[in-house]
């Protein structure tokens, strides 16, 4: 979202157009949703901004759409069938609402578990004082280690995973002692799994949360290796300090059951979600040829564990699918895009609403022109008689990049939000 807010056209239902206006407008004037709850708990490139989600989430749910609520209730599921790392989710979960989510990305359905892990005060204590204890166990293992004739502890091997290929992968991205620090947290996890899974998994979003801060790589979406001096003991620090934030954001929730997540690509949402039961959806499909989430995560997946196959094949609208074949490609795009919008329809409940959030793109092939994907043309060619649209906002936004300048030409670059009626 950027910091200054472009100009903003709505159209639609009146009450809902408004409403869809505020929810594109509150990241510019709501600061504070942003590092509320479990959101700042861990990065994720081009997460839907919480500000917004928290207005589209009361809209859905029938608290200002000024469209009818449709079978909306707290009884019922708010659903985000792309939910990347569970921003709709906390916010769903914050309103005192059921929410499940849905995601392709094995490392997005790690994170979004975390964050909305609504859980019991005695429960949350048992994640505080295992991620304390196996800080404290690193922390001292490392003072050990310094020792003179002191053996080092040999690297962690994941099962069904092949070591020299794994290392190869790592070893430019590690200081020798972070790498040892944080593979060790990891066998403390590989053994609190066979105990407790769930405990484990939240613990494991907890060491995923500070694995980029302690490493060569710039950041998620960029993949430029630079020199960081990282102490010895940090990581085994960080990663306490990290379980502390996420036991603190969940303190915040009303109770509740944890949401529901699968690792499930969107267009077979009716595998885990049954038709008719969501009584709103809050979502944000990925935008064409803009990200890379296979490739932004890699390192984590590598270092996690984490198999990535399904990710690698079938994720939406990614970026190199646009550099190889971009005719293919923006076809590929449209038709999952209508796909997943009819999955969508099938959840939802009759008279229910989806709030779709999605943005212009740009796409470059190589040796060609840059050209403009316009996503409000995409949603509305994409839609069957079973989804209507209601109302509709979009916000310019500013083109950064001589690419961006040249293939939109007099039709700025815009983000939507397209509020949709199932029939």
């Amino acid at each position: 979202m950027p910091r200054a807010p472009g100009r903003l056209v709505a159209g639609g239902n009146p009450a809902g157009a408004d409403a869809l206006a505020a929810a594109l407008r509150a990241p510019s004037v709501d600061h504070d949703v942003a590092e509320s709850l479990t959101h700042p708990f861990h990065s994720y490139p081009a997460r839907l901004h919480p500000a917004t989600a928290r207005v589209l989430v009361e809209i859905v749910a029938g608290g200002g759409s000024g469209g009818g609520g449709g079978r909306g209730g707290r009884g019922r599921t708010i659903l985000d069938p792309f939910c990347g790392s569970g921003t709709a989710l906390v916010e769903a979960r914050a309103a005192g609402l059921r929410a499940a989510g849905v995601d392709l990305n094995p490392l997005a359905v790690l994170v979004a578990r975390a964050k909305a892990w609504t859980v019991s005060p005695r429960r949350r204590k048992e994640l505080r004082d295992a991620g304390h204890m196996i800080s404290g166990a690193v922390l001292a293992a490392g003072r050990a280690a310094r020792r003179a004739g002191a053996e080092p502890a040999p690297m962690r091997k994941p099962s069904g995973f092949d070591p020299n290929a794994r290392n190869r992968r790592l070893a430019s991205w590690f200081a020798p002692h972070v790498r040892r620090e944080l593979e060790l947290i990891a066998a403390h996890l590989d053994e609190l799994a066979a105990q407790d899974a769930e405990l484990a998994a939240v613990l494991t979003a907890c060491l995923s949360a500070i694995l980029y801060k302690v490493s060569s790589r710039t950041s998620d979406t960029d993949g430029t290796w630079v020199d960081r001096n990282i102490a010895r003991g940090a990581p085994a620090r960080l990663f306490a300090q990290r379980v502390d934030l996420l036991v603190a954001g969940l303190s915040d929730f009303p109770p509740g059951s944890p949401a529901e997540v699968f690792e499930l690509d969107a267009r077979r949402l009716s595998e885990a979600i049954p038709d008719g039961s969501a009584a709103g959806v809050v979502t944000s499909p990925p935008y064409a040829g803009t990200y890379d989430y296979a490739e932004h995560q890699r390192l984590r997946f590598d270092f996690l564990a984490l198999r990535h196959r399904e990710l690698d094949a079938g994720e939406l609208g990614s970026r190199r699918s646009f550099e190889a074949d971009p005719d293919r490609a923006a076809r590929a795009w449209r038709g999952a895009l209508a796909d997943s919008l009819a999955a969508i329809a099938g959840a939802l409940a009759p008279g229910a609403a989806a709030a779709i959030v999605i943005g212009d793109s740009v796409v470059a092939p190589s040796g060609a022109p840059p050209r403009a994907m316009y996503a409000l043309d995409d949603v509305r060619g994409a839609l069957t008689d079973a989804l209507a649209v209601e109302a509709w906002a979009s916000q310019e936004r500013p083109m950064l990049g001589r690419l961006e300048r040249y293939a939109f030409g007099d039709r700025p670059k815009a983000e939507h939000i397209v509020l949709l009626r199932r029939q």
